[in-house]
């Protein structure tokens, strides 16, 4: 067993020094004058927390900026070679492995699929051995590794740090970081893919939007959410289930064992059975988004799924009123055949005075929002700060 060892796991342990790091980082270049004047620091803390930050390269002095008489102030920004983050995103049919440097550029990404008839086990040791890869091929020592993050469609336990149950991958009661644990030493963390979606859409689009959700669209559907700023995870660790709302009494089995759940009737599996069923032959989501919807029933069938997607939302807007609900998922592939009839239905049945206030978008991230959500989880425990 070839387990690689780290030979500074925690990054900034001073929390001032740690605080001028994370606005160094946010709004570098920056000059010390720039810090000192837009913080509670006085400039001497100043000076001897970045003189720590230089000597251990954590930042770096850049160019000399333009000067009005007297000495040019000298620029700080982050050394991106300092450390990096993994973050693998584990998705029924596709898996993401993404290395991002200090400054959030990615230096390597891949996607891959995960054989759905190898045990969970084996799919951990085939990540771990891309992972090895991703570093030898960069030519990264695993000191150099902050952390990895691991998203999953599942139900975390945050008290046993595992995953309790991920109905579309078949995985129950997988201690994720305790396998990985055994071949790297820096620090794992496991989250739920939608909840590392909406710190990803948080932290890299709407910085200034307190209250967002992020509903992922996919085999199932998965729900993060924002509130005053905070990821939100209620008692048991996994508020935001609201894919098993039910929207219709009457309508399929979920595997939760309720009938008519939102999951069962807006993923895209329930898209691809039904158009699949009325041309009789399969279908994948590339095909839907080129057909002609202007033919027969195959028009109806899109709007009642739309529909089916906007009653969903219109229970999010209704009970949680946020300033962003952000789309994500396999969906994004027919979003604009979507939203005309989802934008409807959140105008004919949520209340006014929230409906007023919501932004409904489609995610900005291609795809990406959970792997940046999981590289910023990584550097802000890296650095013993939640933001």
């Amino acid at each position: 067993m070839n387990k690689q060892r780290v030979g500074n796991s925690t990054f900034i342990h001073n929390l001032n020094q740690g605080s001028i790091f994370k606005i160094i980082h946010r709004y570098g270049p920056i000059t010390r004058k720039e810090l000192a004047e837009n913080t509670n620091y006085s400039a001497a803390t100043i000076t001897n927390h970045v003189k720590t930050l230089i000597e251990e390269e954590y930042v770096i002095e850049t160019k000399k900026g333009s000067s009005n008489g007297g000495r040019k102030p000298v620029y700080i920004k982050v050394n991106p070679k300092k450390g990096y983050m993994l973050a693998v995103n584990i998705g029924v049919n596709n898996c993401q492995l993404f290395l991002f440097d200090l400054n959030f550029s990615v230096i390597s990404a891949q996607n891959f699929i995960l054989d759905q008839n190898q045990t969970a086990q084996a799919s951990l040791l085939e990540i771990k051995d891309k992972i090895e890869t991703v570093l030898s091929d960069q030519q990264i020592k695993a000191e150099k590794i902050l952390g990895l993050g691991i998203a999953v469609p599942a139900l975390i336990n945050r008290a046993k740090k595992r995953l309790e149950f991920a109905p579309n991958l078949g995985w129950k009661k997988l201690a994720i970081s305790e396998v990985l644990a055994e071949y790297f030493s820096f620090p794992i963390l496991i989250e739920n893919e939608a909840k590392a979606a909406v710190i990803g859409e948080k932290e890299f689009i709407y910085p200034d939007d307190d209250n967002l959700v992020f509903v992922s669209i996919n085999e199932g559907i998965g729900c993060g959410i924002i509130l005053d700023g905070k990821l939100y995870t209620g008692a048991s660790g996994n508020a935001g289930e609201f894919g098993h709302l039910i929207i219709d009494s009457d309508g399929p089995v979920c595997h939760c064992g309720n009938n008519g759940c939102w999951e069962t009737m807006a993923s895209e599996n329930y898209l691809k059975n039904n158009i699949s069923k009325y041309l009789a032959r399969e279908v994948s989501l590339v095909e839907i988004a080129q057909l002609d919807f202007g033919e027969n029933n195959l028009d109806q069938l899109l709007k009642e799924y739309a529909a089916n997607i906007g009653i969903g939302l219109v229970n999010i807007i209704n009970s949680l009123s946020p300033e962003q609900i952000i789309i994500g998922g396999e969906i994004l592939k027919i979003q604009e055949k979507l939203l005309p009839t989802i934008k409807k239905i959140i105008s004919k049945r949520s209340l006014q005075i929230s409906g007023d206030y919501v932004k409904i978008n489609f995610t900005e991230l291609d795809g990406k929002a959970a792997v940046y959500g999981l590289a910023a989880l990584v550097f802000n425990s890296s650095i013993e700060i939640i933001s």
